[in-house]
């Protein structure tokens, strides 16, 4: 993953409520199915490997994580850890066989789930989880010959008081 991918979700984190935070997991699942299969198109044999097991290694913590933060208290938990399990055992798979094929059953769950959890997060209109975060404020500055973007820190009640 790339600073600026991880910059990028970190922010989504720290403003996000709970269903949010449930998409942005989904997000980084399929960032990390990317880099594995980047991995794969590349020449250099024995790094591409290597590459590519530790994308799916991370793809699959993501989903422990997605298993871990059921609440089966609500029936639907029920449903939903049966499919993060078998995607986690077809990235598993694919690991071993080292084919891309076998990430698409992993894909397909964990692209609907998405879709589903996306939807449900435009209805969730509760407050983030993480309180006292730093708000940014991006725009783009226009300079002689270039066109550059700039984010700021503004929040004054950030940090302890005396």
């Amino acid at each position: 993953m790339t600073k600026d991918q991880i910059t990028s979700y970190t922010m989504k984190i720290t403003n996000s409520n709970k269903t949010a935070l449930i998409v942005v997991l989904y997000e980084i699942f399929f960032t990390y199915i990317d880099e594995a299969k980047a991995a794969l198109d590349r020449t250099d044999a024995k790094r591409s490997n290597e590459d590519y097991r530790e994308a799916l290694r991370r793809a699959s913590q993501v989903i422990r994580h997605l298993e871990e933060a059921l609440d089966f208290s609500y029936e639907i938990s029920g449903s939903l850890f049966p499919l993060y399990d078998f995607a986690e055992r077809q990235i598993a798979k694919a690991i071993y066989t080292k084919k891309e094929e076998d990430l698409a059953p992993a894909e397909k769950i964990m692209g609907s789930l998405m879709e589903a959890f996306s939807e449900i997060a435009k209805k969730d209109d509760s407050a983030p989880l993480m309180g006292n975060t730093e708000q940014v404020v991006a725009g783009y500055t226009y300079g002689p010959t270039d066109l550059s973007e700039a984010t700021a820190n503004y929040d004054s009640s950030r940090g302890f008081f005396a």
